[in-house]
């Protein structure tokens, strides 16, 4: 057999290898999103008000998120029942979430109610009472056993600040199909290996780890994330189990400057 027709045997199954996994991708995706509604069909934990949580939330302790409006992408294909994570950061009365996200929505405009103000894209910041009050979904809190040390509070918020000047990118649609089959890494970070960095950066990777948590892969991360809760952590720290949120005081105003909560 010539070489000319071997690399044309070898370019052919390359196509047809693309073709099977762009027919079978979307459908292992609603089936592993049909398992995951099956999954979670009652869910229950504890239940706190903000007014009544907000003042003990600290530097360090996470915001979980369950969506009720868009697809569960990530849910789904990893099976988790949260949708999405954010690192809390503590600025005196004020508290604001470090996430990654791609661009969504905040809050109505109040001068067009039809429209939302949308977040940056990539790794950025919002105020936390803004973020759970409009948020389309429900909202939980898993909390540090303890506050952080000055070093490592230091260390969270500059490396979180480091991530929104830059702006850090979000994967694309087509990074997070190479990662997901190819096992390709990129240079972006979906919101759970934001949250993973972090911990990772301040020296908070799980004991039971021989390697950083954000290089769990693209979605063991979003689990291991997920199953924080009562995992040992270096000096004695470790997170809470998670609790709801209810939202029962106003809101921050959303704009270029920082404005006390209404508490």
């Amino acid at each position: 057999m010539s070489p000319a027709r071997i690399a044309a045997i070898v370019v052919a199954t390359i196509i047809l290898l693309i073709v099977v996994l762009a027919v079978a991708f979307p459908y292992i995706i609603l089936v592993r999103i049909m398992e995951y509604n099956q999954m979670y069909i009652t869910v229950r934990t504890p239940r706190a008000k903000i007014s009544e949580i907000y003042p003990h939330l600290k530097t360090g302790d996470m915001l979980m998120f369950v969506s009720a409006s868009h697809l569960p992408a990530n849910s789904g294909l990893s099976q988790t029942f949260f949708s999405h994570a954010a690192m809390l950061m503590r600025e005196g009365d004020l508290i604001y979430t470090s996430e990654a996200q791609m661009g969504t929505e905040l809050m109505p405009n109040p001068d067009r109610p039809d429209t939302d103000y949308h977040m940056k894209k990539g790794a950025a910041s919002a105020p936390m009472l803004t973020r759970v009050k409009f948020y389309t979904g429900n909202t939980y809190v898993m909390r540090l056993s303890r506050a952080l040390d000055p070093l490592r509070e230091r260390l969270l918020k500059a490396t979180a600040d480091q991530l929104h000047s830059v702006g850090y990118a979000y994967p694309t649609a087509q990074q997070a199909f190479a990662a997901v089959v190819l096992g390709r890494k990129a240079a972006a970070r979906h919101c759970f290996q934001h949250v993973a960095h972090i911990l990772d950066e301040v020296g908070l990777t799980p004991l039971n780890r021989d390697t950083p948590l954000a290089d769990s892969g693209f979605l063991q991360v979003c689990r291991d994330v997920c199953g924080l809760a009562n995992c040992a952590l270096p000096d004695g720290y470790c997170y809470e189990p998670p609790i709801e949120l209810v939202y029962d005081i106003g809101t921050l105003s959303f704009g270029e400057g920082r404005a006390d909560p209404p508490l």
